[in-house]
């Protein structure tokens, strides 16, 4: 069962307990390629707020956060900007239509370098050891509807494209939603 978020859904009674996402985001250009799948949406008259391109690298429980704030720190202060190759939209779950990018380059190897510390506090879809991590940027999610002819419409106006990935984020999830407790933004790589 999934939560609000598109998680894995919390036993009943209990609360979340420091639940921190780390994200990577996307350039404004590679937002707009996402958004412009997503208009297919308006096409079954359903509303939805702007995309927040990302790809989530961990999804960590109860970890101290000041520990992982200072390690995510520590990790990102060399990165440099990347591009990840957006090749395929599908069903992620029967739930969720994604975006995916090819699992190589800069994404899978910092992926296997930020995880050599604290992979134990990570979620099973983004442990290492479970060998379950998909990148991906969810197009939508709905639990309640039947998302077949939503993806074929979106097939239809998808393209696939390289993305720039720009900062790096920390989210704290808790009853009250999402809150970002950490960015930075990527130094310009020379490679582009």
């Amino acid at each position: 069962m999934w939560n609000n978020y598109g998680m894995k859904n919390i036993p009943w009674g209990e609360k979340m307990k420091n639940q921190i996402c780390a994200i990577w985001t996307l350039d404004k250009e590679a937002n707009d390629k996402l958004e412009y799948t997503r208009k297919a949406l308006t096409d079954f008259s359903i509303d939805y707020e702007p995309i927040y391109g990302h790809i989530t690298m961990a999804h960590f429980y109860d970890i101290d956060i000041d520990d992982i704030v200072e390690y995510t720190r520590e990790f990102v202060q060399d990165k440099s900007t990347f591009h990840v190759r957006y090749s395929i939209i599908g069903l992620l779950s029967p739930n969720c239509i994604a975006c995916i990018p090819t699992t190589s380059g800069k994404l899978l190897e910092y992926y296997y370098e930020y995880h050599e510390q604290f992979d134990a506090h990570c979620d099973d879809w983004t442990k290492i050891e479970k060998g379950l991590w998909l990148p991906h940027s969810t197009l939508y999610f709905n639990p309640d509807i039947d998302l077949g002819p939503i993806i074929m419409g979106m097939a239809r106006r998808f393209e696939p494209f390289e993305g720039k990935i720009v900062r790096l984020e920390l989210s704290e999830i808790d009853d009250d939603g999402i809150e970002v407790i950490y960015t930075h933004k990527l130094a310009e790589s020379s490679n582009f």
